[in-house]
């Protein structure tokens, strides 16, 4: 378990661990909170995310509590795609996002996967900087992409050679 460490008088420390079935109830309801109904996974769904071949699901938590999760999926020896990243609301602005994103990155790294896409909501700036934050760029637009007709974004990150 990776433990992110927290500065003297910040909040408690985050630590990360590979999601288990057991978490998807958990998950599932984490998930409907931070994204509209047309957008939120169903648990059949995030089931099906989290039993593919090649997924990678971190969970973070603060005080044995989940703090949110991330499932990726690694497509093939050169791409991974970041399925999704949910933080519940008070939780946000702590480092949880990020830890959970670097814990994807750092299972791609290992596999030596060069090359990382997800798609976010073009409205969505706080996403946008976030992502770009992390070294992601957009590379299209893909209209209609969420339901009611919805664009987004493809953005990607190329992992450094070692």
């Amino acid at each position: 378990m990776n433990q992110m460490a927290a500065p003297a008088g910040a909040a408690p420390a985050c630590s990360i661990r590979a999601a288990s079935p057991d978490d998807l109830p958990v998950l599932h309801s984490i998930d409907q909170a931070c994204f509209p109904a047309d957008t939120a996974f169903t648990r059949a769904g995030l089931r099906f995310y989290l039993r593919q071949s090649g997924a990678v699901a971190r969970v973070a938590e603060i005080e044995d509590r989940i703090a949110g999760f991330a499932i990726g999926h690694i497509e093939n020896r050169l791409a991974a795609h970041v399925i999704t990243i949910d933080v519940r609301a008070e939780f946000r602005k702590r480092g949880v996002g990020r830890a959970l994103m670097g814990a994807l990155h750092s299972e791609f790294d290992a596999q030596a996967i060069p090359m990382v896409f997800l798609e976010v909501d073009t409205t969505n700036e706080v996403a946008h900087r976030f992502y770009e934050g992390l070294g992601y760029r957009r590379i299209e637009t893909l209209r209609g992409y969420y339901n009611r007709g919805r664009d987004a974004y493809r953005m990607v990150r190329v992992l450094e050679p070692r």
